[in-house]
């Protein structure tokens, strides 16, 4: 029922792969651009967010978000948490090694957060937008309390969390159209923010725009690393098990159904070509088995 959809992402992995290894720099940019598009998903709704009632808060910043996956699926870029489930299903078909997908994982991933520096140095260049000077606003308290998360509950949002990304990307690949796509992607996004789960690379420009601004004790170096180890491990979880893992289990790869024995008696076919078959003479036979000219093929003599 999935196999197309499976067929293809495992096409992607492979063409991730062999990107890497012809031109690694060309992914490694790729990558940059991730981080920079997600960071400014967040960066929208952190300023649309602090200025939202604080009812209506999850909902705004949710609906905003979309952008920035949507900024990756139809501009192009390599989204770490995307490519979880893009290589666990191609290691689930048998193609490659973990390792090859741990590769293109930890560039990624690392790809994202140089892309996420960028964008976070930039926009703190640019004034920051009011976003950095307040240590009790809506970015400084969102960096604190994902910061001193508790382990399990990073866990499992992060889980969360890249079970819908996934899924979005999972969706994505089986519309036809980029209206669709740009749905599909902004209904899952909407999920993840409004319920407040956690996204490694998303966190990764919230987390140094805390650190760049005038942040409280309770935003530190320390706390980023503890978050996204978390949060990251997480994601891959979400991606590669709760996405990749289900839906490669409910398309289970086809039993082959082994060949009919041929059976040893002659077939209708052979019994009927013997009948037609025109009898050889008896003097041609005793001829072929003595080796000698049968007499039947002899000249007849003249009277």
């Amino acid at each position: 029922m999935y196999d197309d959809t499976i067929d293809g992402f495992v096409k992607a992995g492979n063409a991730k792969l062999a990107l890497l290894r012809r031109a690694p720099l060309g992914f490694f940019v790729g990558c940059m651009l991730a981080g920079a598009y997600i960071g400014l998903g967040i960066i929208l709704i952190l300023t649309l967010g602090s200025h939202a009632p604080p009812d209506l808060r999850p909902l705004v910043m949710g609906t905003a978000f979309g952008i920035a996956l949507i900024l990756v699926v139809i501009a192009g870029a390599e989204l770490f948490t995307g490519h979880t489930l893009v290589m666990a299903l191609r290691r689930y078909r048998d193609q490659g090694s973990w390792a090859e997908a741990a590769s293109v994982l930890g560039v990624s991933w690392v790809g994202n957060l140089c892309g996420a520096a960028v964008l976070a140095g930039l926009f703190a260049l640019g004034g920051g937008g009011g976003l950095l000077d307040d240590p009790r606003g809506l970015l400084m308290d969102a960096a604190a309390h994902k910061m001193n998360g508790a382990a399990a509950s990073l866990f499992a949002r992060a889980v969360l969390c890249n079970w819908l990304v996934c899924l979005a990307v999972w969706m994505s690949a089986r519309v036809s159209s980029d209206s669709a796509r740009c749905i599909v992607i902004s209904w899952c996004l909407l999920a993840f923010v409004a319920s407040g789960y956690e996204h490694s690379v998303a966190n990764m420009t919230l987390l140094l725009l805390a650190l760049i601004g005038h942040h409280p004790d309770t935003v530190s170096l320390g706390g980023m690393a503890w978050n996204l180890a978390w949060v990251t491990l997480g994601n891959i979880v979400g991606g590669a098990v709760f996405v990749a893992g289900a839906y490669r289990a409910a398309s289970p790869a086809p039993v082959p159904v082994p060949l009919p024995t041929p059976s040893p008696t002659l077939s209708p076919a052979s019994l009927a070509g013997h009948a037609l078959a025109p009898a050889s003479p008896p003097g041609a036979t005793a001829g072929r088995e003595t080796g000698t000219q049968p007499i039947l093929d002899a000249p007849a003599a003249r009277p």
